[in-house]
């Protein structure tokens, strides 16, 4: 979704500088990747805390639920429904539950996860195929989504944040700033989280 943003802005802005994208599957994957050296920050859901690592909201995402345009629920969606049909859960991290399990949860409902996958790349294509069921960041279903029906899901979600992290040691790095605050400000006009108490 940031990816042509930024791609844009970097080449106008600073046409001389290299960008390398790197994919990673954990959330925590990125505070190794920052240890490492490997890259110079990471855009995620918020990693473990680590007193090295620091971050900046950047985007908070709202979720919406997707099933084929020809689903029986594609017309309505109420809750009971939704807690019976088969769902496909993403999960980088391999787990099997998730933040809709514990949404259930609290109002005394389960779901039965008839497919996990570790990232969003396959979930339209799945979906448009399939009698399931998957509730996803509603950025990630932006485009190609003709053969499917978004639909609000039927209980409470938080918004999913995603942060800007970097390594403390490149705190003061002049352009690493200038490129943090090139990428937060290309952000902002999303949905902005609050930044209180937080660099």
């Amino acid at each position: 979704m940031l990816m042509p943003k930024i791609v844009a802005e970097m080449r106008t802005q600073a046409p001389n500088m290299t960008l390398k994208f790197r994919t990673f599957i954990g959330r925590n994957d990125a505070v190794a990747l920052l240890d490492a050296g490997q890259v110079d920050m990471t855009i995620s859901v918020p990693p473990d805390p680590a007193a090295r690592i620091l971050y900046r909201p950047v985007f908070s995402e709202t979720f919406a639920c997707v099933v084929r345009h020809d689903h029986p629920a594609a017309g309505r969606l109420d809750l009971r429904t939704f807690a019976d049909l088969p769902h496909l859960l993403v999960s980088p991290e391999n787990e099997s539950y998730g933040f809709v399990d514990a949404a259930l949860s609290r109002v005394g409902l389960k779901r039965f996860i008839a497919l996990t996958v570790p990232q969003l790349f396959a979930v339209p294509a799945i979906v448009a195929a399939s009698d399931l069921i998957a509730t996803v960041p509603r950025g990630a279903l932006a485009d190609g989504t003709a053969p499917l029906c978004l639909l609000v899901p039927p209980l409470e979600l938080d918004p999913l944040p995603f942060v800007l992290c970097w390594h403390r040691r490149n705190d003061g790095h002049p352009v690493q700033e200038w490129a943090r605050n090139s990428i937060v400000a290309l952000t902002s006009p999303r949905d902005p989280i609050s930044t209180a108490g937080v660099r």
